[in-house]
């Protein structure tokens, strides 16, 4: 009986390995032109999806974010945006415009990307 259970929990690590193995979240910012200084990791990022912040700012970089899951599982914005706000903060950005979503499979894997453009608000420039 102990041989079955023993065989059994190893079976269940085992698949618990597979399956949290089975996604990937990649992220990367190229900057624009000047340099900012990182931001803390916790730092609080607005993102405008679709519209404009509503004040001056200027273009610092740009951030993408890809996503890959097995098992069938999708991906969308709200499961990238963690990533999206730590490159944005690595950036020095104060928030994001210009978003692009795509996504794609092949068998059970499917990709998600989201392309985003990092600003500083112009009342913060003369910080830099």
């Amino acid at each position: 009986m102990q041989e079955t259970v023993g065989a059994s929990a190893g079976a269940v690590s085992l698949f618990l390995a597979a399956v949290l193995s089975a996604c990937t979240t990649q992220g990367s910012f190229r900057e624009l032109g000047t340099s900012y200084p990182p931001k803390p990791g916790n730092c609080e990022i607005e993102i405008f999806k679709g519209s404009d912040p509503g004040k001056p700012y200027i273009r610092i970089s740009k951030i993408n974010v890809h996503l890959e899951k097995t098992h069938f599982v999708h991906s969308d914005l709200s499961s990238a945006s963690k990533e999206l706000k730590r490159q944005a903060c690595l950036s020095g950005a104060d928030a994001l415009i210009e978003l692009s979503e795509s996504s794609s499979g092949y068998l059970e894997t499917r990709m998600y990307n989201v392309t985003a453009t990092g600003i500083v608000f112009q009342t913060r420039s003369a910080d830099h």
